[in-house]
């Protein structure tokens, strides 16, 4: 499975975390290789309290293991709308783990926060290829751009 945008990402979390409208208070973690295929995902957490903190270094070990090198995390609940300066904790709590990850050579290429209404991204939930800061991940759609031969170009 290839994964091609944020909401992609979101899809695949929301099952762990709002089931028959009934929100479980999960830390999800997924994990995507170099070509961006599905990895491994993850609950990282069955209760999850709105603080990343404590689940900094079992989210990154868990995708040292696994070899991926993006990932995206997602949690029961949401942020404010109107932050446009990310700075409640949960935001920064994220910035902090996504810097980290960074000196270890991973990417962290989505945050979601899931409830029953819906879900808020902090990063991009289009198709990756299409996004503006997205230069430095993996030319995706050219898996879905078939030759008159039936091949993959």
């Amino acid at each position: 499975m290839i994964i091609q945008a944020g909401f992609d990402l979101q899809i695949l979390a929301r099952p762990l975390i709002d089931q028959e409208e009934k929100l479980y208070p999960r830390l999800v973690v997924i994990g995507l290789d170099a070509e961006m295929q599905l990895d491994s995902i993850r609950v990282v957490t069955e209760s999850f309290e709105g603080s990343l903190n404590p689940f900094q270094d079992t989210i990154l070990e868990h995708l040292e293991l696994e070899g991926s090198k993006y990932f995206a995390i997602a949690h029961a609940g949401i942020w404010a709308e109107d932050d446009y300066y990310d700075e409640q904790p949960i935001l920064q709590e994220a910035k902090k783990l996504k810097g980290i990850a960074e000196e270890r050579g991973l990417h962290m290429i989505g945050h979601f926060g899931i409830d029953e209404t819906g879900y808020m991204s902090n990063g991009p939930h289009s198709y990756f290829d299409q996004y503006a800061s997205g230069d430095d991940l993996p030319d995706t759609m050219l898996h879905w751009m078939h030759s008159r031969y039936g091949h993959c170009a």
